[in-house]
Order: C-alpha cells, then structure tokens, then sequence
C-alpha cells in the first residue's frame, strides 16, 4: 500500500506537467517528463510470462461471417490485452455488478441477456453468475476473445457465448427473443449522433420479448461537462505483476458534426519495470450524452417506465432502465 501511495504521488505531478504536451500529442515531451523504455513487445512478453495460466478448453467464442468494424476498435483492440488493468479489483466489480444486476431484474423474469457492450466480461460474467444464459457482443475483436477466455476462466462456458457484434448491427448476428439487454461502462455514446443512438436503442427494442427490460449505463456528462473535466486519472497498479501500470485520460470537449457535445479521450497508458517505462497513447470519441437526451431517446424508441439510478457511483455512472410494453 505504502508502495502503490508513493507512485500516485509521483504520477499526480508528471501528469500535471505533461498535460500539455499530452493534449497536444507530442511524444518526446512526454517522454522526456516520463520514460525511457524498452519495446512494448518486451514488456508484454514480460507481463504473459508472469501471468500465464492454463486456459480452460473450450472458450465459448462464437465467430461472425461478416466484418465487424466500428471507429472504437483501434482503440479497444490496442487496450485489450491491458484492459483488466482499467479495474483495480476485476473481482470486486464482478461481484458488485452481480448484486446491482440481481436487484435490478428481481421479478422481472430474466433468463436470457444479451450484453451488448461485453468488453473483458465484467458484466457478463456477473450475469452468468447469477445462472442467466448470456449472449455477449463487442465490436473489438480482442475483447471478445477476452470475454471469452474470462468464461472459460470462471466456468461458464456452458452459460456464456461471445461474440463480434456492434450496436447498429445486432439483429444481423444474434436472434432474440431477449429477457434483458444490457450495455455498460457507457459504451452506447460511441455514437454520436441522434439518428445512430435511436437506431440502436430501436435494435434493443426489437430484440427484447415484450416486457423485456434494457439496463444501460452512461458517464454521468451533465456532471462532468461542470467540471470541465481534463484529465481523468484511471488507474495506478503495482504489485499484481511485474510491471507499473499508470493509466489516465486527456479529455478534449469539441462540438460533432450536429453540434451536439463530444469529447475526445486520450488515453495514456504507461507501464514498465524498474526504470524502464514506456506510453502508449490510445483515442477514442464519445458523445457527451446529457440525461435529458438519453431519456427522450428510450422514449423515442419506445420504452416505457424510464428510471435513472446510479449504482455504486462507478465513474458517476447513470444507469437507465426501461421496458418494451407488454
């Protein structure tokens, strides 16, 4: 812990001077303030090497006959080996996801659920957890190889299937009729615009039994554009493997081709071992999706019984929850 304190102490002022020259993207003054570094494949050899475990047979991984490609997946693919890294306790978020999960379908009826934004599994694997059957979806190919080996991990092949899918092609690669749908980790504002954001929640719609319920959980921006939030910190991990690991965001807020809000997210990730670190940098865009937006949306689209929760306060998470009519 003393350890862990002392790299947080250390990463607060770096990011504090680096800030700029991150926004901006100009690697060799980032890695005057930050590093001198190996390769990344060194690392990476490192880190499987000290990490590596016998994977169940079977991973539960179900392949698309079409491509799949949405603007996200460079981002997403190039954070997945690292991604288990976004949660301090992989475990703990399990856990708390499945108990969130359980309280939020009780009486409802749930035995199927298709989670549409499955990432490494978190949600996922606390469905199965809770003896659903679930259908998991990601655009990046590299998390959906990683739900899956998560899956195999815990035991639930037999409950869990994955599979490449995005949110405006679902009906084309799994067939409903579905008891729930849920998306967290504010996937969903990867769309940016009206017209996308209502087609996929009209997906939703159409892929749920009547009285079938969607749980969606979106970065709380009517918060954080008050902030005027800039750097987000994320993460610092030592102790669990070989290498630090120092995680955070740049957010630059701009105005999409509608003039709704966005906002980029620089993601820095640098790790490394000893004196030896290295930065990648990974971008990706959101739409700033306000509460009144998202709950015209669902309307639009549908749903009835619209309700916005917050569930463990995870990144000031909203939680919506609504219905298909009976």
């Amino acid at each position: 812990m003393e350890q862990e304190n002392m790299l947080a102490r250390l990463a607060r002022p770096l990011v504090s001077r680096s800030a700029s020259a991150l926004r901006a993207g100009t690697f060799a003054s980032v890695q005057k303030v930050w590093l001198s570094a190996p390769s990344m494949q060194d690392l990476d050899q490192r880190e499987k090497k000290n990490n590596s475990k016998s994977s169940a047979p079977g991973k539960p991984l179900e392949k698309n006959e079409r491509e799949v490609k949405v603007a996200s997946n460079d981002y997403y693919d190039g954070l997945a080996s690292h991604y288990h890294l976004f949660q301090r306790d992989w475990d703990g978020m399990v856990s708390q996801e499945r108990a969130a999960f359980k309280q939020a379908f009780e009486g409802k009826n749930v035995k199927r659920v298709l989670d549409a934004s499955c990432g490494s599994g978190e949600q996922s694997i606390a469905l199965a957890g809770l003896g659903l059957q679930v259908q998991s979806c990601d655009p990046s190919a590299g998390l959906v190889e990683r739900c899956a080996e998560n899956a195999a991990k815990y035991g639930f092949s037999k409950q869990l299937t994955a599979k490449q899918s995005d949110f405006l092609n679902l009906p084309k690669d799994v067939e409903g009729p579905f008891d729930a749908i849920v998306t967290k980790g504010s996937s969903l504002p990867h769309l940016h615009t009206d017209s996308d954001l209502l087609q996929a929640l009209k997906n939703f719609h159409s892929l749920l039994r009547p009285g079938g319920v969607v749980n969606i959980g979106v970065r709380d921006y009517d918060y954080f554009i008050k902030q005027k939030q800039e750097i987000y910190p994320r993460q610092v991990k030592v102790g669990e493997h070989v290498n630090e690991h120092i995680i955070f965001d740049v957010w630059d807020w701009h105005k999409g081709s509608e003039g709704q809000q966005c906002v980029h997210f620089n993601t820095f990730h640098i790790n490394g071992d000893g004196p030896s670190y290295i930065t990648n940098k990974h971008v990706t865009t959101f739409r700033a999706l306000f509460r009144h937006e998202m709950e015209a949306l669902l309307k639009e689209a549908g749903f009835e019984n619209i309700k916005v929760d917050k569930v463990n306060n995870w990144l000031w998470e909203n939680v919506y929850t609504a219905n298909r009519p009976e």
